[in-house]
């Protein structure tokens, strides 16, 4: 009997430390799941606490701890932060000002700055002030991310969701988070903010969007966005927006015939809705369906024929793939004729041209209708 005795106590003594062993995996395993999803710059903490108070639902809190834990001394001169954009993340806004209005009357024309000041505006409470300097940047750079996403905040900030969501979709197209990482915490904390709101009040289909940014650091905020989505289809507000934010969250997790009927809705609800035509065209090109793409494409292209952000795709599907040079170039003559300043339709309009000039059969109309210009070998 002394054996089984002895194997007795050595299970005993063995038990309690399996049990921590398994427990610490446990714990491992849990906090891996948790933290694999999210992206460095959550990760990275200098100042404690910020993690557990994302982790934790707490977006407000959150992302004003983040923003105080990267503040301290910049260490750089002015000829190392000329925007200002330093000395703002380092939370010396008076610095900051002073910098970016220093570059601007030296050089009038630098946008840096005026971003910054954007984002001085912002942290100052002055919304409406903050959105009015972020559009005069935007009217000289249409598809500054930066400023867009920014001045996304601003506008929800001074009571207008609508534009702030049109601002954060011509954004999240490019799928570009923007350069400043200051920009993720007040996305957060504006996230926090509204979303503690009480239910009826909650612009479901702005949080949709805003977690659709979210998401580029944390993959769990897709199902959130999608949540917001779904509310803010059922309670009519944006339904076509919000039908956007639910189909790339469907095509996010891979779920490609759910997202297929997302954006067919989005486009039933609002027929002119061009992000959405646009994916529809791209998931139609996928499968080889040129008819769907070709309509998709330049749907989108009619809904807003001013927007350059819609012409790779369109001269992709009309000219490599369809090959109508022609077709391409009396569209870019609409563009134009709306926007005469806009650069990328007249660069797609030079490559069209140029390879009409190849082709001595085809003829371009001018935009008024008039014969153009004889080709060589051609009559006058």
């Amino acid at each position: 009997m002394a054996k089984p005795c002895r194997l007795a106590r050595f299970h005993m003594r063995f038990r309690p430390a399996l049990i921590v062993a398994v427990a610490l995996a446990v714990l491992w395993l849990s906090a891996y799941w948790r933290l694999h999803q999210l992206d460095w710059q959550l990760i990275t903490v200098s100042r404690p606490g910020a993690l557990a108070l994302y982790l934790t639902g707490r977006y407000q809190t959150a992302a004003r701890a983040y923003r105080i834990g990267h503040q301290g001394g910049t260490g750089a001169g002015y000829s190392d932060d000329p925007s200002g954009y330093r000395a703002l993340r380092a939370g010396q806004r008076d610095e900051a000002e002073r910098r970016a209005r220093l570059t601007l009357a030296l050089v009038p024309t630098a946008i840096a700055p005026h971003v910054t000041l954007g984002e001085l505006a912002l942290d100052k409470g002055r919304a409406t002030e903050a959105a009015q300097t972020l559009a005069a940047v935007l009217t000289r750079q249409p598809d500054h991310v930066d400023a867009r996403y920014l001045e996304a905040v601003a506008l929800a900030r001074a009571g207008d969701p609508g534009a702030a969501v049109q601002g954060l979709i011509r954004a999240l197209r490019t799928g570009a988070t923007g350069e400043r990482d200051t920009i993720l915490y007040r996305i957060m904390e504006l996230s926090g903010e509204l979303g503690a709101r009480p239910g009826s009040k909650q612009p479901f289909c702005l949080l949709a969007h805003l977690h659709r940014y979210l998401a580029f650091f944390d993959e769990r905020q897709t199902l959130a966005s999608m949540a917001y989505a779904e509310r803010a289809v059922a309670t009519g507000d944006r339904p076509a927006d919000a039908y956007l934010a639910l189909g790339l969250g469907h095509e996010r997790r891979g779920e490609h015939e759910a997202a297929r009927r997302a954006m067919r809705h989005a486009v039933a609800v609002d027929p002119r809705h061009a992000e959405a035509m646009r994916w529809l065209a791209a998931e139609a090109g996928k499968i080889g369906d040129l008819p769907t793409q070709y309509r998709m494409i330049t749907r989108a292209f009619e809904a807003a024929p001013t927007d350059p952000f819609y012409l790779a795709d369109l001269e992709r599907v009309l000219v490599t793939n369809l090959g109508d040079p022609l077709g391409m170039a009396a569209l870019m003559d609409r563009a134009l004729a709306l926007d005469a300043g806009n650069a990328e339709a007249q660069a797609h309009l030079a490559r069209v041209s140029a390879l009409l000039d190849d082709q001595p059969g085809l003829r371009r109309p001018t935009p008024s209708g008039a014969p153009g210009p004889a080709r060589r070998g051609e009559p006058r």
